[in-house]
């Protein structure tokens, strides 16, 4: 029961699964926006250049027509003729094909912002596999696509119904519109209210599609327990390893810095609680350092050495508290310390002369 709620994919997504996600070119992204965007930049330049494109033709063909009977019919005639023909024909839908590729191109950048999956351009052999194809036709999301795409020729259809019926009652009087440039206008017009009324339902589809679009992408990124242990693992490392490590550099640490200890000139204590090693080098150093220092246990290990070594134990409490919360291992006596530190080692060289001169007069 225990692994079955661990695997439950109840948590959200990790900026890291998110990111790997985007990365594989999956986002959340309905082709219904994309659709009607094309579809309204390709009505729009219709509206805008239909004009243009109506005399380009007319004018194309006439052209053509007019010469029919006098141009002469050879291979390189017709080679000629097809040229002319394609690179007109790409003069008047220039503005239309411009149109629509920036429409598809901004409404998908609006829907996920720039992106450049280059994962998506690999090639893989999935993809042309009968049985992969043949399980995607049989799920749950082809289901739910042939019932989207049922409803929108449904809507659709009832909306071109609905703006028919209303003219209905004019279509008897269409001869009576004075010519055929009267009648083909009239047609136009109601097939663009036919237009502009279907891609006002089917937006609204579209909108509906994107929000559920939006649900199943966050649905499928969702996570379990598991995945999320595993993955700050991965980035993170095993907590097991990383406390093992400190765990080794601290004891590394200790060792250095209790093998400090015999080399100290003086050891200053609370006396109980703390402990710090000092050592200098009169000539060679511009302060006093702190080689090593601890509080109970630590700083009882630190005085034993002290003993161990001959290493001068001096009491003084208000220091020990100073030198302990201010300065680090390794660090030298800030200037503020100066005096008291100076003090302590005058007291201890001049401690260590006077036992030196008895061991001299001993000897002599």
């Amino acid at each position: 029961m225990a692994d079955n709620t661990a695997q439950e994919k109840t948590e959200k997504p990790t900026p890291r699964r998110r990111s790997k996600a985007r990365e594989k070119g999956q986002v959340a992204k309905s082709q219904e926006l994309g659709s009607i965007g094309v579809l309204f930049a390709g009505l729009m330049c219709l509206y805008a250049f239909g004009g243009f494109v109506y005399d380009q033709s007319a004018t194309m063909m006439t052209h053509i027509l007019s010469r029919a009977a006098e141009t002469p019919v050879s291979l390189a005639q017709v080679h000629n003729l097809s040229i002319d023909l394609m690179g007109h024909f790409l003069r008047t839908l220039a503005p239309f094909m411009l149109a629509v590729v920036l429409a598809g191109v901004a409404v998908n950048v609006a829907q996920t912002g720039f992106m450049l999956a280059t994962s998506r351009l690999r090639p893989d052999l999935k993809k042309i596999n009968p049985l992969e194809g043949l399980k995607k036709f049989v799920s749950m999301r082809m289901l739910v696509e042939a019932i989207k795409n049922t409803g929108k020729i449904c809507v659709v259809g009832l909306v071109a119904y609905l703006v028919l019926a209303d003219e209905l009652p004019n279509f008897p009087n269409i001869g009576k519109l004075g010519g055929l440039t009267a009648m083909l206008i009239y047609i136009a017009d109601v097939c663009l209210r036919i237009f502009l009324w279907s891609l006002a339902a089917m937006f609204i589809l579209a909108i509906l599609d994107y929000a559920y679009q939006k649900y199943q992408f966050e649905k499928g990124l969702k996570m379990s327990k598991q995945e999320i242990k595993d993955e700050f693992k991965q980035t993170e490392g095993d907590p097991h390893v990383k406390s093992r490590i400190r765990q080794l550099q601290r004891e590394r640490a200790m060792k250095r810095m209790m093998a400090a200890v015999p080399q100290a000139d003086v050891v200053i204590t609370n006396p109980t609680h703390l402990a710090v090693a000092i050592f200098y080098q009169a000539g060679q150093m511009d302060a006093p350092e702190v080689v090593a220092k601890g509080q109970n246990k630590i700083a009882e290990r630190i005085k034993a050495l002290a003993q161990e070594n001959n290493v001068p134990i001096i009491e003084d409490k208000p220091l020990a508290q100073a030198l302990y919360k201010s300065v680090e291992v390794g660090q030298r006596i800030p200037f503020e310390l100066f005096g008291a530190v100076a003090a302590i080692l005058a007291h201890v060289y001049r401690e260590k002369q006077t036992h030196q001169q008895v061991l001299d007069a001993i000897k002599q």
